[in-house]
């Protein structure tokens, strides 16, 4: 039945596509409508995008805050709770926000847009932007917010409640927590799901290159040219940083005076240091949390993994990851360089990701296309555990206008084929299909325009979805666009 089903989905995507190229006369009719709908829809020099509805992701959250019980009130009360897609589609807005309202007070935007600047006024207008970005990394709604969202959103799936340090605006503070988890919550959580428990350390840089993929996405097939690289290196670097410090002994110093000063459970954060907890559980999947051992005070269990708590096996995999971490720099946009135009009908761009992930880690060769009015994507995805390899290849068209019943649109279907380890396991050299189909339409309006996005997935690890599991996902939400 469920490949019935993608089956099914997979067809009703291709069947639209086709169909939005018809070029049927009757105005009824579905039609192409390139060139009927406005420059300001298909190139904004700013687009604003909100998840409103994320289902059943958020049937999840509204248990999550009601002892497992789902009521009306639940339901809204779980928006404090958001989905990888909602957190991620508010963050990015507010980073395209604010990089271009500095672009416009030092004039790289629109009419002075391809005209050359004077050195000292590009470097004020990047010097301005890197320490808006600084300061905004750790306040509500922005980049550390986002990376901890992505922590909690795995935790949601399961149930387990959680407070996030990061809507106190900590922005002088060395560390920010996700805090007020209970240890039976934790117990549970591994018991349940070990794969999904794997994978919640490492949901937060997993949340950070989503949201570099979004906006490079959208700079280069809107022809931005937004000023985001400060961003992007600054977000980019700090994980990589955090992967590969994870596995200094100097970290466990840093451990052990936390240790001593918490002395309440729920003060406590989820993990600890994010990596160094990931790379433990994947080699000991189906080790119970509570063998950890007693916190030093007495009081719980001892949640933060040291250096010395990993085999030098664990270790040495965890340094090598955090060298691989490095690939993630591996892009012209990293350095400013928006396109590379081949000819007046061909531009393109790429960008390698490198991402931990439930069962190791997977390497991403992403691939932006845009041929005439054509815009594509495409990826391979090289996924690998500790014994093999699994490739995957993906495939997006990105806003496709058509017209139907004299209403405009755009559609952008997605379809990943592939496989992956079996299970999600990391010894495993078994492998199970990978499958996933999705489908975006926005319903283009005067200033606000409605989406709905559907999806459907076997079971897999995939880029800022919250399931390992099979699922179909329903999501809605509003978009405005500005020239």
């Amino acid at each position: 039945m469920k490949e019935i089903r993608i089956i099914t989905f997979i067809g009703l995507c291709l069947l639209l596509s086709v169909m939005s190229y018809s070029q049927e006369n009757d105005d009824n009719l579905r039609k192409i409508a390139i060139g009927q709908i406005n420059d300001s829809i298909l190139q904004p020099s700013l687009k604003l995008d909100l998840t409103l509805f994320d289902l059943p992701y958020q049937f999840d959250a509204g248990k999550t805050v009601n002892n497992g019980n789902l009521t009306f009130g639940s339901f809204f009360k779980g928006y404090a709770n958001p989905s990888m897609s909602q957190s991620l589609s508010l963050t990015t807005d507010l980073y395209s926000a604010m990089h271009f309202g500095i672009d416009r007070i030092f004039k790289v935007k629109d009419k002075y847009r391809g005209k050359r600047f004077m050195f000292w006024r590009k470097l004020l207008n990047l010097g301005l932007i890197g320490v808006a970005d600084f300061f905004t990394l750790s306040a509500p709604g922005f980049g550390g917010w986002e990376h901890e969202e992505f922590h909690r959103a795995v935790m949601s799936r399961f149930h387990v409640n959680s407070f996030d340090d990061m809507n106190t605006w900590p922005i002088w503070q060395n560390l920010v927590y996700v805090n007020s988890v209970t240890d039976e919550d934790l117990i549970r959580f591994k018991k349940e799901s070990p794969y999904d428990f794997i994978r919640l350390p490492a949901a937060g840089i997993e949340g950070g290159y989503q949201m570099i993929d979004k906006l490079q996405r959208e700079n280069f097939f809107y022809d931005q040219y937004l000023s985001h690289e400060v961003f992007y290196n600054i977000l980019t670097i700090n994980s990589v940083l955090y992967v590969e410090s994870s596995a200094s002994p100097g970290m466990d110093e840093i451990v052990d005076k936390i240790n001593n000063s918490e002395k309440e459970i729920l003060d406590r954060d989820f993990t600890g240091f994010d990596f160094s907890a990931w790379v433990y559980d994947l080699f000991k999947p189906t080790q119970p949390y509570e063998d950890r051992g007693v916190h030093p005070s007495g009081n719980g269990i001892d949640r933060y993994i040291k250096t010395t708590d990993l085999t030098s096996e664990e270790l040495s995999y965890l340094k090598k990851q955090g060298k691989l971490q490095w690939l993630n720099m591996i892009s012209p946009m990293m350095f400013g360089l928006n396109s590379i135009k081949i000819n007046n009908d061909l531009k393109f761009n790429f960008a390698i990701r490198n991402y931990l992930t439930s069962f190791g880690n997977e390497i991403s060769l992403n691939v932006f296309l845009k041929i005439k009015e054509i815009n594509g994507i495409f990826r391979y995805h090289h996924a690998k555990n500790y014994h093999s390899d699994f490739p995957a290849i993906e495939a997006e068209l990105f806003e496709q206008p058509f017209t139907f019943m004299e209403n405009d649109f755009l559609l952008s279907p997605r379809i990943i084929i592939g496989v992956q380890p079996k299970n999600q396991s990391f010894f495993t050299e078994k492998l199970e299909f990978l499958g996933y189909a999705g489908c975006r339409i926005d319903w283009i309006q005067k200033q606000i325009n409605p989406w709905v996005e559907m999806s459907v997935k076997t079971d897999g690890w995939i880029a800022g979805n919250e399931f390992l599991s099979s699922n179909i996902s329903l999501r809605m939400g509003l978009s405005a666009r500005f020239k």
